[in-house]
């Protein structure tokens, strides 16, 4: 019996199966390198391939439709052939530039943007496949019962797998942000990743014991510990079916409404977290339309996307963010220069105030897309009043354009803020009295309160949301709130965390926008507490 451990956590639950290790042998090694226009050729004709096998899977896939923006797109094919004309092979040129891709999007201090790097490396993985013999089938075998062992598992992979056969996953790299673990939770197929060596210690065949609640794989176990394991996991499946009835529930204390929103960053994610129970959607990263486009989406681009989440949260609030990009999350086409330190740089609201166009034709979809639904515009990254003040005389402008051209919107639209600097802690009252909701942002609220890269392993030992001084700004916060008589959410990942919610609801926190895995865990934990 051997026992494997990581401190990530992906997707929780017990499983026990058989090992299926996936093999994803090319033939690489038989690649032979041409001239330069020779490798040309090869990418150009790799890439028709892939697209030809991407778009009949499109129709009914929003991971294969996202894949065919991505080949599509410009940024892909200069990357590679700009290696090429630099005398690499092609083979070489896109291992190269999925590297430079990846990297950049892994960079991204977003998690749903973050998790976009999975798609690229997909879709190099594909061309590259196509380079070297062919696109092959890897699960090929899978039986009932089988756990998927590999290094790592792509955005496609999940449209190839019989989820009815698979008991669990475990990965030798990605993150709890990466998609297989999206995929698990909102599946609740329990998975562990990040689990170094794992390929070397598990072979197929194996009896495995996947604990993705502890980060824990337990390889041909003894019948002591598969019986304690099997009854760990029928205890699991009893509270898993306790939670699943609570996020259908409405929650009060003290006469009071709790709600338990989610965080969503497509139509898609918001119609599952609707299936999940949420009471609306606390925040809606409006960046996708951005990122996986080559060109700025238009306005009318962004009312369909907005109206479509409208439409799909069936009367709940639908809290839009404005666009936060800049800084650690760059867009191609919109030229911005490279920052030395991105996290204190131009991004969010400084990017919109000074690119008052593109902030206005977001504002318009904004407000167009509130004729179909409780829509609610959200501003990040606020530090000052004037800020604020000056985002909010822009929305008063878009208004009046749609006025002039007799377009219907909801004119009382409620105008919130999200508190994720010290700044804006400091400030919270003053911000209350000219705002109707705060939303805090704890992933970068954490950070910038302890000046602790949360991406920085050297310091991750600071970047403790549970820390006195987060948990004192939190309070203010809250407290600033109240006293103003507006809402207050929170939408970082302190919200998911079922060990602070009783802490969070001590401090006055009536609204918890969670990972849409997390809507029936929280609303099982708050019924326990106000019950």
């Amino acid at each position: 019996m051997k026992l494997l451990e990581t401190s990530v956590r992906a997707s929780e639950g017990i499983a026990v199966g058989r090992a299926f290790v996936v093999n994803r042998c090319t033939a690489s090694d038989s690649y032979q390198k041409g001239t330069v226009e020779q490798e040309h050729t090869r990418f150009a004709q790799a890439l028709t391939l892939s697209r030809e096998q991407i778009e009949p899977l499109a129709t009914d896939s929003d991971i294969f439709a996202a894949h065919l923006e991505i080949v599509d797109d410009p940024m892909l094919s200069d990357a590679v052939t700009a290696h090429i004309d630099e005398d690499m092979s092609a083979l070489e040129a896109v291992a190269t530039a999925s590297e430079e891709l990846v990297a950049m999007f892994e960079a991204i201090d977003d998690e749903y943007l973050a998790a976009r790097a999975a798609d690229v490396k997909d879709i190099f993985a594909r061309i590259a496949a196509n380079l070297t013999g062919g696109v092959k089938n890897p699960f090929e075998g899978v039986a009932e019962g089988d756990i998927i062992v590999d290094s790592e598992l792509y955005p496609s992979d999940m449209a190839l797998l019989d989820f009815t056969k698979i008991r669990g996953f475990v990965t030798a790299e990605g993150s709890a942000t990466s998609h297989v673990c999206i995929v698990a939770r909102n599946l609740s197929v329990p998975a562990v990743v990040g689990l170094k060596g794992v390929l070397e210690q598990v072979k197929s065949g194996d009896s495995l014991i996947v604990d993705g609640s502890e980060g824990r794989v337990v390889v041909d176990p003894d019948i002591a510990t598969l019986d304690e394991y099997r009854v760990r996991e029928l205890n699991y499946k009893a509270l898993q079916a306790e939670q699943k009835q609570s996020a259908t529930t409405e929650i009060f204390r003290n006469g009071e409404r709790i709600y338990v929103f989610a965080n969503a960053g497509s139509v898609e994610d918001v119609e599952r977290a609707m299936a999940a129970g949420a009471d609306g959607i606390g925040l809606f990263r409006s960046e996708f339309l951005y990122m996986q486009s080559a060109t700025e989406p238009t306005e009318q681009q962004q009312y369909e996307a907005y109206a479509a989440a409208a439409r799909a949260c069936n009367g709940k609030p639908l809290i839009i963010r404005t666009l936060d990009i800049g800084g650690d999350k760059a867009v191609p086409y919109l030229g911005f220069a490279k920052e030395e330190n991105p996290f204190l740089g131009w991004r969010a609201i400084r990017v919109c105030l000074e690119c008052r166009e593109m902030f206005c034709r977001q504002l318009r979809a904004i407000l167009r897309a509130s004729a179909e639904g409780d829509v609610r515009v959200m501003f990040p990254m606020v530090v000052e009043l004037e800020e604020l003040e000056t985002a909010k005389n822009l929305l008063e402008q878009c208004k009046q354009e749609l006025d002039n051209q007799g377009i219907a919107y909801n004119r009382n639209i409620k105008v919130g803020v999200m508190i994720e600097t010290p700044a804006a802690v400091l400030i919270a009252d003053i911000l209350a009295a000219n705002c109707d909701f705060f939303s805090i942002g704890t992933n970068d609220l954490v950070q910038y309160v302890m000046a602790a890269d949360r991406a920085n392993a050297k310091v991750s030992n600071l970047y403790n949301p549970y820390s006195k001084a987060v948990l004192r700004a939190i309070e203010m916060v809250i407290f600033a709130a109240d006293r103003a008589g507006i809402e207050c959410g929170m939408c970082g990942e302190l919200a998911s965390d079922s060990e602070a919610t009783e802490l969070l609801l001590g401090m006055h926190l009536r609204e918890y926008s969670v990972n849409i895995g997390a809507v029936g865990k929280i609303k099982y934990e708050l019924n326990k507490i106000t019950n």
